[in-house]
Parts: C-alpha cells; sequence; structure tokens
C-alpha cells in the first residue's frame, strides 16, 4: 500500500524546512564570537547595570505588580455577580 502525502502535510513540511534553513542562516550571521573592547566594555551601560542590580530588580517588581492588576482587572469581581 502506497501511503499518500496530503497538501497540509507537504506545506508542514515546507515550512518546517524554511524554518530550519533560516535559522541556520540566522546562526551563521550571529552566532559567531565577536571581539571586543575591555575599555569601552567597562564604560558601557550594559556593564554598570549588570553592577547595579537595584534598579533592576526594582523595575521587574514593578512590572510584575502592573501585570498582575492587569489580569485583576480582566477578571470578574464580586461585584459583577449581584
Amino acid at each position: 500500500m502506497k501511503k499518500r502525502v496530503t497538501i497540509n502535510q507537504l506545506a508542514e513540511l515546507i515550512i518546517l524546512f524554511l524554518l530550519l534553513w533560516g535559522g541556520t542562516l540566522v546562526w551563521k550571521q550571529f552566532g559567531t564570537k565577536t571581539s571586543f573592547n575591555k575599555d569601552l566594555m567597562e564604560t558601557s551601560f550594559q556593564y554598570w547595570f549588570w553592577l547595579q542590580r537595584g534598579p533592576d530588580l526594582a523595575i521587574q517588581a514593578g512590572l510584575i505588580f502592573a501585570g498582575a492588576l492587569g489580569i485583576a482587572t480582566l477578571l470578574p469581581g464580586g461585584r459583577d455577580k449581584k
């Protein structure tokens, strides 16, 4: 018995191939290590921000709190049942 390939299966295979091929191209472009200047790195914002974790934690806590408030507004409350 021959097994027939449907159009949907063929489309899924083509999409999978294109995604893998695109990922390979992106990896070749951006996956290589780059050289950097150590003096420039130590004066960069990223280096300072890595050493100063307080602002990072405060921003993350604020974003989590804002997300929780946003979800709480979407959920039905006790007042909606009346």
